[in-house]
């Protein structure tokens, strides 16, 4: 009965966050299209940073600059970037200065880029992201027509193996699972947010109120700390569905997903340890178990109204994965990989907290630093 309950109220959250969570492309032109900075950082991305800066570079937007930081990168990503930068008037190249003890890598090479920007709007986007000619003059309406300190959009994340498929649509099923948009969007609690560090466009008086990148120096999930400061100083914070005009690919295998995913999610809850053992207990008893009932009811017999609830469950459970993967673009099958997409998350999470607080995440070749513990 407990998991029914949660399922429909997981359900209901997410149907109101289908129809509240705006595309990209379907708010009106804005009235003005001001000067807007586009920031990359860049480490060790020779695999991606061609897509991407060509797509920038592609945009239909007057009045705009890019600014791409390679951050100490060991790779071929700066001898790309010079290639690329060859008669581009608006594409400016930084190399990166040594990383200070005190900061994360991705918030030092952001600080650094903001430094360096000159526009009213900064626009940091990670370096596997792909862009269509669109993308600066759809999120510049966004910002115009909620008047938003902050835009923050989910990009279409590409998942292509089957590895991708068992842990990317985590990310899709949580956002449009984890809190009402409309309530998050009235309320100024911090905790009401989701910030993609993929995409954040920020009006530029509001990131220097908060203190910019510097407030969040050693944060590893920088992004979110990012919105719950927006929303802790009265600013006005929005998420959006970028996935009309903005595509990423996070990882390309199991093993990468597994790492990264590692890497964020313990920080993405803020270190709150009590939450780790919270949300995997709900996933195993959402999730796991109500479908390894009905199999093991095929075999044993069990009393029959525990294998109707558990059947209630499992087709729950389904609609709520179905809506997600449809909203996001996802492949149809993969609501049916919900109950090992969940068990994998389980290992992730309880992973993540445990390589964090032993101080033993890393990630491009860096060392993340360990937080305090919070219950």
């Amino acid at each position: 009965m407990f998991a029914a309950l949660a399922l429909l109220y997981l359900l209901g959250v997410q149907l109101i966050n289908f129809f509240s969570l705006k595309k990209l492309g379907t708010f009106p032109a804005a009235p003005d299209y001001p000067f807007v900075s586009v920031l990359v950082p860049a480490r060790n991305e020779e695999r991606n940073i061609e897509k991407c800066v060509q797509s920038l570079c592609a945009q239909d937007y007057p009045n705009y600059e890019i600014l791409v930081l390679d951050d100490g990168s060991e790779d071929q990503t700066w001898p790309i970037l010079t290639r690329l930068a060859q008669g581009k008037a608006n594409l400016r190249l930084l190399e990166g200065r040594p990383l200070p003890a005190d900061w994360a890598g991705k918030c030092w090479a952001c600080h650094q880029l903001a430094e360096k920007a000159q526009g009213e709007f900064l626009l940091f986007v990670d370096a596997d992201t792909v862009h269509a000619p669109a993308m600066l003059r759809t999120v510049v309406d966004a910002a115009r027509f909620y008047q938003a300190d902050l835009v923050t959009g989910l990009p279409r994340e590409r998942a292509e193996t089957f590895g991708e498929l068992l842990t990317i649509p985590l990310i899709n099923w949580g956002i449009s699972a984890a809190l009402p948009l409309p309530l998050a969007f009235a309320l100024p609690a911090p905790f009401l947010s989701i910030t993609v560090g993929q995409f954040l466009c920020f009006r530029r008086e509001a990131y220097a109120r908060i203190g910019g990148h510097r407030a969040v120096k050693d944060h590893v999930c920088e992004d979110m700390a990012l919105g719950r400061l927006v929303k802790a100083k009265g600013l006005r914070w929005r998420l959006v569905d970028a996935g009309p005009v903005v595509q990423c690919r996070m990882y390309t295998n199991l093993r990468e997903a597994v790492d990264g995913l590692s890497k964020t999610l313990f920080g993405a809850i803020n270190f709150r340890l009590g939450l780790v053992f919270l949300f995997s207990l709900l996933l195993a008893v959402l999730f796991c178990l109500p479908p390894w009932l009905v199999l093991k009811s095929i075999v044993v017999p069990l009393p029959r109204a525990l294998v109707g609830q558990a059947g209630t469950a499992l087709v729950l459970a389904f609609l709520s994965w179905a809506i997600a993967s449809l909203r996001f673009r996802l492949p149809w099958y993969t609501a049916f990989l919900y109950p090992l997409i969940s068990g994998l998350s389980i290992f992730i999470f309880l992973r993540s907290a445990y390589l964090t607080l032993t101080g033993r995440v890393s990630w491009k070749g860096r060392r993340l630093g360990r937080p305090k513990l919070r219950w």
